[in-house]
């Protein structure tokens, strides 16, 4: 079973058990290497932020010994992904061989611990979850960050929505919300969707009649970016829409055809949860610990 087929499966698992990983709640934060103190990214963050643990660092065995700490009896990892470059001369024998370009980087698998499961590592400083303050306060941060953003008008409607001819968002009132990071959520979502303008990204294709194929990718890229700013900053994500059964069994459908949309779509949210976060993009690949 290749890398593709390994994570769509164990996502698949997830949502067939009612759990939908992009709408779980990331209170702590963005996973992190305990080795670097690196962020993870792309589909990682899928893979270790809904894994229902307390704490946001992650180590391998190894690195947990060389921490002076050790993996507690029982415990079970966690699968990352990791990617490697090929070296020019690996393209080349690729090529030769297949008669095709070859992809620069390959992916494989790892296997990690979350901090929850080590004893003897003590618990970095920054391993909290922000109070209800700092998660708005770094919310509103995040939309003001945003590089050249769309406009954005409130009314009132039941329909938030991105309009890409117009460079226009349209959302409820504040008030129209249950809560505040209810209100953000959906904003995150919306300016995801905005990310891919073709002055900013350029992510949306060039004929406007999209496919349903592409509908679906786009919007499996603002459930995956916008759960990233969630994560980010603390802000908690509404769970009412993934209990709906038609909503797990559509994505099932799209990840049982199309095995490597998993990590295609949440490559392009990682890289569109970097713009709007102001970050400049130096490399594609995911973090590897």
């Amino acid at each position: 079973m290749n890398v593709y087929a390994i994570i769509t499966e164990r996502i698949l698992k997830n949502i067939e058990a009612g759990v939908v990983p992009w709408r779980q709640t990331w209170a702590n934060g963005l996973p992190k290497s305990a080795a670097t103190g690196r962020e993870y990214r792309g589909i990682n963050l899928l893979m270790l932020g809904s894994a229902g643990f307390s704490s946001r660092y992650w180590m391998t065995f190894r690195q947990a010994e060389r921490l002076g700490g050790h993996v507690l009896k029982g415990e079970r990892a966690s699968t990352v992904v990791y990617w490697k470059w090929r070296t020019a001369e690996e393209l080349e024998q690729r090529r030769q061989k297949t008669g095709q370009n070859p992809a620069p980087c390959v992916p494989f698998t790892g296997s990690v611990f979350n901090l929850d499961q080590i004893a003897g590592v003590d618990r970095p400083q920054d391993d909290v979850i922000p109070s209800p303050h700092e998660r708005l306060q770094r919310a509103d941060q995040l939309v003001e960050i945003m590089p050249d953003k769309p406009l954005v008008e409130h009314c009132l409607t039941n329909q938030p929505a991105y309009f890409p001819m117009a460079d226009r968002i349209r959302l409820p009132h504040l008030s129209q919300f249950e809560n505040a990071e209810a209100y953000y959520a959906v904003f995150f979502h919306e300016l995801i969707h905005a990310s891919g303008h073709p002055k900013r990204l350029g992510r949306f294709p060039a004929d406007e009649r999209e496919s349903r194929e592409e509908y679906s990718f786009e919007e499996l890229v603002a459930e995956f970016g916008s759960a990233f700013l969630g994560a980010f900053t603390g802000i908690t994500r509404p769970q009412s829409e993934a209990l709906h059964a038609s909503y797990i069994e559509g994505w099932a459908r799209v990840f049982r055809k199309d095995p490597r949309i998993l990590m295609r779509a949440a490559s392009a949210a990682q890289h569109a949860a970097d713009y709007v976060r102001g970050k400049v993009i130096a490399e594609e690949s995911l973090v590897a610990a």
